[in-house]
């Protein structure tokens, strides 16, 4: 009988290649001409963004129109923007990439202020990688798992301290390679980077960013540049997916992008680029949301707090809710027990939520240590409360479904891209197409 990994293995590359051959059947020709890639991704992209004709995004408009468009590129479980992210750069999904969610699952400890920040807890390689190992330059802006790569030549990674109230651009400065690279950034580039200029959400961040950007293309020329612009997550998030303060914000990152094509036809090598604009998930609105630790606390099985005793363990990871057990996959008497919950539950709790199984976690890519998972109906938010009611009221936006309601979209635009319109891909395609644009055998 084959093993869960090697299933996952055979499952993913099989994927991975026939998306991956749709879509060098598309660029053959672009591979031969590029010679820089950019890689953007726009948190929180979704397909609206781009064809509403009330949203304020004309630079997309103009690279959907004139490049390849690909209306729906379907995420790993959960959609959320570490584990996402870090399947752009490696082609893998979670059970092989090991990048879980954005907070790593610490076994009933508080993971409130803990993310994935290192590149080494990434367990494959990346574009960075094998661009790095080519003899290319290669160079990163706030992207998500990257502090400490040794592939990135020019890096200023997402990273912050757990003292909130310190100023987190000085604290990160130690952490961008080379050594003083922000400090020669914001002298020349973009300014002053502080909580006011910078902070997370604000406006002035994705301009600034695009900044960066073209001084690193213009005086470093790396052949392999990924930036995440974030501001459009935050809006989403707190209001929904269509609020005032998101047309902003979507002007905002539309702006970057833009700027970085301009510098780009300036410089001339507007010909020799593919500028890839992504999102690593979509959004949807909510209205109710869901908390089913709530359900183990009045069974016994899990503590008010963390860092108690317990047996069984949600998580919720964007809007998926995994299920962990404190004895391991092999607990059957306490899966038993968590079974027995779920069926027995008022009907409109019960009608909130599907059960996914390990079967279909294994298949999509999933953590293997987690045993099965509840993944709400559209509209319905997972929380991680213990206590308190399980239904509760508020509304704003949320992703990370196991089913493609939260797919985003991508954009390639630049060196021998023809104007053509796609159905979908998986996010695993992504990396091996870089990489074959890059001239990178696989």
């Amino acid at each position: 009988m084959l093993n869960a990994s090697l299933i996952i293995n055979n499952m993913c590359k099989r994927l991975q290649w026939v998306t991956l051959l749709f879509l060098l059947s598309s660029f053959t020709c672009s591979a031969e001409r590029t010679k820089y890639v950019i890689m953007i991704t726009i948190d929180g992209l979704r397909a609206e963004m781009i064809d509403d004709p009330l949203m304020p995004s004309p630079f997309l408009k103009m690279m959907s129109r004139e490049g390849l468009r690909i209306g729906r590129v379907i995420g790993v479980p959960p959609a959320g923007t570490y584990p996402s992210h870090t399947t752009l750069v490696t082609g893998e999904v979670p059970a092989r990439h090991r990048i879980f969610y954005n907070r790593p699952f610490l076994w009933n400890k508080d993971t409130a202020r803990i993310s994935y920040w290192y590149a080494d807890s990434i367990a494959v390689p990346t574009i960075w990688q094998r661009a790095h190992e080519a003899g290319m330059k290669t160079a990163s802006l706030f992207w998500p798992v990257s502090t400490g790569s040794p592939y990135i030549d020019y890096n200023v990674p997402e990273f912050w301290s757990l003292d909130y109230s310190c100023d987190q651009m000085a604290y990160i400065k130690p952490f961008c390679t080379p050594l003083g690279i922000l400090d020669e950034l914001e002298q020349n580039a973009c300014g002053k980077l502080d909580t006011i200029t910078y902070q997370a959400g604000s406006l002035q961040r994705d301009g600034r960013t695009a900044a960066m950007a073209n001084y690193l293309m213009n005086h470093y020329q790396p052949r392999l540049m990924t930036i995440h612009l974030i501001t459009t997550d935050y809006s989403q998030h707190a209001l929904g997916t269509m609020s005032q303060q998101l047309l902003q914000d979507m002007a905002s990152a539309d702006h970057a992008v833009g700027t970085i094509l301009e510098n780009l036809r300036l410089t001339h090598r507007l010909d020799s680029t593919v500028v890839l604009v992504m999102g690593d998930h979509g959004f949807c609105d909510y209205h109710q949301t869901l908390s089913p630790n709530v359900w183990l606390t009045r069974a016994g099985l899990l503590s008010e707090q963390p860092g108690g005793e317990w047996q069984a363990c949600f998580y919720g990871a964007g809007n998926t809710s995994f299920l962990y057990l404190r004895k391991g996959i092999g607990d059957v008497k306490t899966l038993r027990r968590v079974r027995q919950l779920l069926e027995k539950l008022p009907d409109e709790e019960r009608a909130l939520f599907r059960v996914v199984e390990k079967e279909e976690l294994t298949e999509k890519g999933a953590d293997p240590a987690a045993v099965l998972a509840l993944e709400p109906v559209v509209g319905v938010s997972v929380t991680n409360s213990r206590v308190g009611e399980v239904i509760g009221q508020r509304t704003g936006g949320t992703h990370g479904f196991l089913s493609g309601q939260d797919a985003t979209t991508l954009i390639a635009y630049g060196a021998g891209i023809d104007p053509d319109q796609q159905d979908s891909i998986r996010q695993t395609a992504v990396a091996p197409w870089v990489l074959r644009l890059l001239g990178i055998g696989q």
